[in-house]
């Protein structure tokens, strides 16, 4: 016949085996359920500064647990603390406060120049204005070449009814304004070909005049030609008539 179980009672004392707890050096024996366990060291002796180690718990029945530090070990020196850096950082932390902006140092105020300094700087600048454009147009002169632009050729004065007289047939040459030399020849209707001439011109000249000298004798009329011919810088010709007619008697 099996015995009914009987309720249990919760306020009623288990009696357990004794268990040992180890924390690395410190031993805790609970054998006594109703012991006390104290932690706190026993006073230094006089004259020595406390010491704390891993201590050894003994419980015994009706007597709290004596706690005896082991044997050869040393506290460190009384009122020694050591502090490590704390380091926190993620949501929640405060951010370190923003540094004072530095400020850079107003710039001393400079004393203004003197007018005579003013004055000569102008004059220099302009100066060198000058020089420039004068050795640029020198430049410009010398490295663009002389152009002929045109020719025209005409009589300075008619002979009209006279005799034996010498007529000028002026050839006016407009040129781009550059410095060089032209080359140049008559031709006459009447005559073969003139000798080559030469005529120099300047930078300050955008013309140039080349002048045939005609002379005319006996009595008669005739109309005749005559002709520039420009050999260089390019080669051009222009032409004019000349009339001559003398009556006597």
């Amino acid at each position: 016949m099996t015995r009914p179980e009987e309720p249990v009672d919760p306020w009623a004392t288990v009696d357990r085996p004794a268990r040992t707890v180890n924390f690395g050096n410190p031993t805790v024996h609970l054998g006594d359920p109703d012991a006390t366990v104290n932690l706190t060291p026993p006073p230094p002796p006089a004259g020595h500064p406390a010491t704390v180690h891993p201590a050894t718990v003994y419980p015994s029945a009706g007597h709290p647990a004596t706690v005896y530090p082991p044997a050869g070990h040393q506290s460190p020196a009384e009122g020694t603390v050591r502090a490590q850096r704390e380091l926190r950082f993620g949501p929640g932390v405060p951010a370190a406060p923003a540094p004072n902006p530095s400020w850079p140092d107003p710039a001393p105020a400079k004393r203004p120049r003197p007018v005579w300094r003013r004055v000569v700087s102008l004059l220099s600048s302009l100066l060198t204005l000058v020089l420039v454009g004068v050795v640029g147009f020198y430049i410009w002169q010398r490295l663009s070449p002389l152009e002929i632009e045109g020719v025209t050729v005409a009589v300075a004065q008619p002979a009209g009814n006279r005799c034996d007289v010498t007529v000028d047939v002026v050839a006016t040459v407009r040129t781009n304004g550059r410095s060089g030399v032209i080359r140049y020849q008559w031709f006459r209707s009447d005559a073969p070909p003139g000798a080559v001439l030469t005529e120099q011109l300047g930078s300050d000249r955008s013309t140039a005049t080349l002048t045939l000298k005609w002379t005319f004798n006996g009595v008669g009329a005739t109309t005749e030609t005559a002709t520039v011919n420009i050999i260089e810088p390019a080669p051009i010709q222009s032409g004019t008539q000349v009339e001559y007619r003398c009556r006597r008697g």
